[in-house]
């Protein structure tokens, strides 16, 4: 078909719309009403025929180019329409590229685009340059306002700490400056996000299912460091900058809980699939002889191979008949302890009484748990001689300024922790050796081996929380190894 060469040979052409909006709920001087108006005087004008025929974006006019409806606008040119009828040259597109390609593409596919405020038809050899630098103009004007929207956002990180953005789960914008703070309405639910991921039982879609939240939501919110009291600029980026928040001395989300959290993130996921290890021990960093030492893995034996575990330095009292034992010793009996979990009506009525009356033995907060079981292993390697006494002092004294003056109890509702200890044996039946690994992480703080049998187990605050110190079997056998874990007492 013959490209129109003047506004005079519209007439009786197919005329279809464009309208776009920066974003949804734009009305400005070029918002759609607007546009629409133009475009009506336009169609009367020149005498074009309306198809009915329109596109509605909003986008940004950079990068219009790569949505759905430019594609399918450009697609239709020549045979859904003639005549691309667009309000202002600006709501086209400000990137001259998409600009001139368009215009390209669209006059080889039989159709021109016709820009009503300045009166231009692209087809029109005499409006060329009047075109041109209209498409030129809108993109200046585009990166002229993205740099000062840009130098607006550095000043104001730069000067209050405020990052750009929406405001997060547990956040809202207040003042003047529209600056970040702390909602005190909705801040418990985020932190009960991290307490509930860190447990290590749960998965992401685990944690959103409770909370009621999207997978996606939750794992942004537990990346965030919002929460453990930073601000960020060019976020996932090379020139990312990070720098304390107005709540940083007191953040919602503690330095030892944001640790955990993450840590859990990345063992779990790595490159959005799930982290793969051979040889998984999933007693590793839970095992100590009863003297003190901590038992090392050792590799694979045997044949087949079986996983190894070694005391290190002189074998004790306690680890006679030699240094090495397989993992299977000390394995087993607490895989049948998990595994053997039954509830009955009396045990589940002491985990609810106790928990409602607030019996349960959980005096300290996460935070305080791991920091005193670091300052734990920290004295046991000095002592073991790992560690000179300039490096343990440094290394205490760091642990002691960041242990909580004050331990703060968070309980659990009683029909929750009844429910999970019902699924307790399943979930650990259903799981793989990570997964198992990261439930034993999450029950067990330290357990206390001899060569070839239990001392002692320690639950982890979490643990006694969900009452499993209640629960757990008190005694369980395999192959004659018999392990009694601490703070249970016999039956009544």
């Amino acid at each position: 078909m013959r490209l129109p060469k003047a506004l005079d040979d519209l007439t009786g052409l197919r005329a279809a719309r464009w309208v776009r909006e920066s974003t949804r709920g734009q009305y400005d001087t070029f918002g759609p009403e607007a546009q629409r108006e133009q475009q009506d005087r336009a169609i009367e004008r020149y005498g074009l025929v309306d198809t009915g025929l329109a596109w509605t974006v909003a986008h940004s006019g950079r990068t219009v180019g790569d949505t759905a409806q430019f594609h399918d606008m450009l697609s239709r040119a020549g045979t859904g329409y003639d005549v691309l009828v667009v309000g202002y040259v600006s709501r086209f597109a400000r990137d001259l590229r998409t600009a001139v390609n368009a215009r390209h593409e669209l006059h080889a596919r039989g159709a021109a685009i016709l820009f009503c405020d300045e009166r231009v038809l692209t087809s029109d050899e005499d409006s060329w340059e009047l075109f041109a630098r209209e498409a030129v103009e809108a993109e200046a004007y585009s990166r002229r306002l993205g740099k000062r929207i840009r130098e607006g956002y550095a000043a104001k990180f730069r000067r209050l700490g405020d990052q750009a953005g929406n405001a997060p789960l547990g956040f809202r914008r207040d003042g003047p400056a529209r600056t970040l703070t702390i909602d005190p309405a909705t801040i418990g639910q985020a932190v009960s996000l991290f307490e509930r991921y860190a447990i290590g039982a749960l998965s992401i879609h685990d944690v959103a299912v409770e909370a009621g939240l999207h997978p996606d939501r939750v794992r942004a919110i537990l990346a965030n460091p919002t929460y453990n009291g930073w601000v960020r600029r060019h976020r996932r980026s090379r020139r990312e900058e990070r720098m304390p928040a107005a709540w940083r001395a007191n953040p919602p989300v503690s330095d030892e809980l944001w640790q955990l959290v993450q840590d859990n993130l990345y063992q779990r996921t790595r490159g959005h699939a799930p982290r793969r290890r051979s040889h998984v021990d999933p007693l590793s960093g839970l095992l100590y002889c009863t003297c003190g030492r901590r038992i090392r893995s050792n590799g694979m034996a045997g044949s087949p191979p079986k996983r190894q575990r070694l005391h290190p330095g002189a074998a004790c009292a306690k680890w006679a008949g030699g240094r090495a034992v397989f993992a299977a010793v000390h394995e087993e009996p607490i895989a049948a302890q998990i595994a053997g979990l039954k509830l009955d009506d009396v045990t589940i009525e002491r985990v609810v009484r106790a928990l409602r009356d607030g019996d349960t033995p959980a005096p300290t907060t996460l935070d305080a748990v791991r920091l005193d079981k670091q300052k734990r292993d920290l004295a046991l390697s000095h002592a073991a001689g790992e560690l000179d006494d300039e490096t343990y002092l440094a290394r205490m004294a760091e642990l002691r300024r960041a242990t909580p003056a004050k331990h703060e109890s968070s309980g659990v509702d009683p029909a929750t922790a009844v429910a999970f200890l019902r699924n307790l044996s399943a979930l650990w039946s259903a799981a793989g050796d990570e997964g198992q690994t990261e439930l034993l992480h999450a029950i067990y703080d330290r357990i206390e081996v001899s060569r070839d049998g239990f001392a002692r187990v320690h639950l982890t605050p979490h643990a006694f929380r969900f009452g499993l110190a209640l629960a757990l079997p008190e005694t369980v056998t395999v192959d004659r190894v018999r392990a009694r874990p601490a703070g249970f007492e016999p039956a009544a």
